[in-house]
């Protein structure tokens, strides 16, 4: 058994396809029924079954665990690989979401800036949508995002920041702008300015717009959080936003959803349990670990 087996085993499982998986890592049908055919042997399986070449891909009680660990098994290689061979970087390379970012990278370079290492700061603006797959892979050490639901993991350091309720905004000269509450099927009807999929907003007003069984009516798809509210304040169209990010607007009216209805921001940091810090890391990734503890 082998790391390369093991990858185009997970691939196929992924794909249902031996076509698509010998496309994908560039390599000839036969060399992935090769792989399988080792690690049926090695495992005493047949791991896959299907009936015809044409048919459904389904893997056996012991095919399927075996996916299921090579994925955290290759994925804690890659993690290995990366950090061995940066083991003398003189970088801590930390994500934030979009909205996260606003919140919180202003505080995290002022800390680095305090203990003298801001010049190992590393940082990175990501969708939440994509943040953990960069931790998982190693990409990043550390993580600071939004979602909404708290993200619990025991292959991570996971701590909550913050928690913030997801409410509508609009004009002050809006026709909603003396409303205090709303239902969801109220907004069916509604304009609203948005960010594209991925981005923690866009997801809660797709998962608002489900219960309500309608599609939200998104007239322009804004690229930063600050244009979605800036076109809001503009009486453009309606948003849904995060409360604790308009607490210095004046020019926006806030209304929140009947209360079983609401939904909530959590932002937490996160970092790998598998990454050690080398020495010249060890101050900073300290300071992260400690970020608003109290």
């Amino acid at each position: 058994m082998n790391n390369q087996d093991l990858m185009y085993f997970c691939k196929l499982i992924e794909t249902g396809s031996y076509t698509k998986t010998a496309t994908f890592f560039n390599v000839t049908q036969p060399t992935i029924s090769a792989a399988v055919k080792r690690l049926a042997k090695h495992f005493k399986d047949p791991l896959v079954e299907q009936v015809n070449r044409k048919g459904k891909l389904n893997t056996t009680t012991a095919g399927d665990l075996l996916y299921n660990k090579s994925v955290k098994l290759l994925h804690e290689i890659n993690s290995v690989n990366y950090d061995v061979m940066h083991a003398s970087e003189k970088k801590t390379r930390i994500s934030f979401s979009g909205v996260a970012g606003s919140m919180y990278i202003p505080e995290v370079i002022a800390q680095f800036h305090q203990a003298n290492i801001m010049s190992m700061l590393d940082t990175h603006l990501e969708r939440s949508a994509d943040i953990f797959e960069s931790l998982t892979n190693g990409d990043i050490d550390v993580a600071i995002y939004s979602w909404m639901v708290p993200i619990n993991d025991p292959n991570y350091y996971i701590r909550n920041l913050n928690k913030t309720e997801l409410v509508i905004i609009t004009s002050l000269n809006d026709p909603w702008a003396n409303k205090e509450q709303v239902k969801i099927s109220e907004l069916s009807q509604r304009d609203f300015i948005a960010r594209s999929e991925g981005y923690l907003t866009r997801e809660c007003l797709d998962q608002e717009a489900k219960l309500g069984n309608f599609s939200p009516k998104i007239i322009f798809t804004a690229r930063t959080m600050q244009l979605m509210i800036d076109l809001v304040s503009q009486n453009v169209g309606i948003a849904l936003a995060m409360e604790d990010t308009l607490k210095d607007r004046r020019d926006l009216h806030i209304i929140h959803l009947i209360p079983d209805q609401r939904l909530w921001a959590y932002m937490q940091i996160a970092m790998r349990k598998s990454f050690i810090p080398n020495d010249y890391q060890k101050k900073g990734i300290d300071i992260l670990r400690h970020f608003r503890e109290n």
